[in-house]
């Protein structure tokens, strides 16, 4: 029987395609992954890497920089192929990261390749995720007459990446029904899958989180890619006061980077975590900052954790909530359609994304005795166990073929 060879695309390695990858290698297949950030030490299969050989010019026109952004990402992966082409490398089937234009000349690289892409969001005018901000952040609704037309444009090499592809991908539901109904009736909508043995209940290995948090605390933590408004960060900042002044027991950890990964120019241009910590009144020493975490570390936070918040407007869903979910953990998530997916009142407290509303929540849900934490656990075995969701991706592969 003739191996199956693969090559995997994906600009920041491994991405959501890190087990999929171990997983088909385990099972025969020959794994070649390309990226733009390489790995530190070998994963157990092949890895190449390309690069840009320079930035969008500051002088092409606005709506068409995304797409020559998208072009010279292109470029560069399609460089590295034609190496791998002239070595004698010829890929059965590829899957692509359709978000940074990786994919766009692969077909041309490989035209007996099947591609398959990995679509995350389709931009809409207004799309769902700055409607929504827009009722609390004024400044990002007002972006001037072209602002439609710059979202329409940012879809274009997307468009052209799912135009030339056998198959396209989508992880959720929500994520999904933001594509126009011409793309979204061929999305084959499956999550990446959430490692439940991994992310259990099981006791911190560092309980007091480095000596900053008391052994008898009831912490209360939040974790966030970048804190911005996108995932509520502002406004859990300022249910902080009510929180911690209902009980001198309550520590809040917040683990995250200070940088905004999403939202239009108003948002990106502030930093959130000096606002908050120069105009709220916060104990220094009830408030830890960890930074960002590695996935051990996420866990051991997890598992200290007497309630988890998570916050997001209507947006990709982060994999963090489904995390803590498996984790058992008593969840304050806001109540918004990608959480709705996953989580409804029955395993975990529901709350607006208003001061608050948060304050209440997690409040409520310290003193909670109900076996959310639990019900919230076998939703994830359920729904999106890691070992379902790799099959689900194989199979989907193969049938390609």
């Amino acid at each position: 029987m003739c191996t199956t060879r693969i090559l995997i695309i994906h600009d920041h390695f491994p991405g959501q395609f890190g087990a999929l990858a171990l997983h088909l290698a385990a099972n025969g297949w020959d794994v070649t992954f390309a990226t733009r950030t390489m790995p530190v030490t070998g994963p157990g299969y092949r890895v190449v890497s390309f690069t840009p050989h320079r930035d969008p010019s500051s002088t092409t026109h606005p709506y068409a920089q995304p797409m020559e952004r998208a072009v010279l990402v292109g470029q560069a992966f399609a460089r590295t192929a034609l190496a791998l082409r002239k070595d004698g490398y010829r890929p059965d089937v590829i899957l692509c990261h359709s978000g940074w234009g990786a994919g766009l000349f692969a077909r041309d690289i490989f035209p007996k390749a099947r591609l398959v892409s990995y679509a995350e969001w389709w931009y809409n005018s207004p799309g769902t995720d700055i409607a929504f901000l827009a009722k609390s952040y004024p400044d990002v609704s007002d972006q001037g007459p072209d602002a439609g037309m710059v979202e329409r444009a940012r879809n274009a090499h997307l468009a052209l990446e799912l135009a030339s592809a056998d198959a396209c991908l989508c992880p959720t539901q929500f994520q999904a029904a933001q594509f126009p109904p011409s793309i979204r009736r061929d999305l084959i909508v499956g999550h990446d899958g959430i490692d439940t043995g991994f992310f259990s209940p099981g006791v911190a290995k560092d309980p007091m989180l480095g000596g900053r948090v008391p052994d008898d605390a009831r912490v209360v933590t939040f974790a966030t890619r970048g804190m911005e408004p996108h995932r509520g960060f502002p406004e859990f900042m300022k249910a902080l006061p009510a929180i911690l002044g209902a009980d001198r027991r309550i520590h809040v950890v917040i683990a995250g980077r200070n940088q905004v990964v999403y939202g239009p120019r108003p948002i990106r241009l502030r930093d959130w975590k000096a606002e908050a910590l120069s105009t709220l009144d916060l104990d220094p020493a009830r408030v830890l900052f960890t930074g960002a975490l590695q996935v051990n570390e996420y866990r051991n936070l997890l598992r200290r954790s007497d309630v988890h918040v998570y916050l997001t407007v209507p947006f990709v869903l982060s994999w963090s909530m489904l995390e803590a979910m498996s984790a058992a953990r008593r969840l304050v998530l806001s109540d918004t359609e990608p959480v709705r997916e996953f989580a409804g009142t029955d395993l975990a407290i529901l709350t607006t994304i208003s001061p608050s509303s948060i304050a209440d929540a997690v409040l409520t849900a310290l003193d909670d005795v109900s076996d959310r934490p639990q019900r919230a656990r076998n939703c994830i075995k359920d729904k999106v166990p890691l070992c379902d969701c790799l099959s689900f991706r194989q199979e989907t592969l193969s049938r390609s073929l």
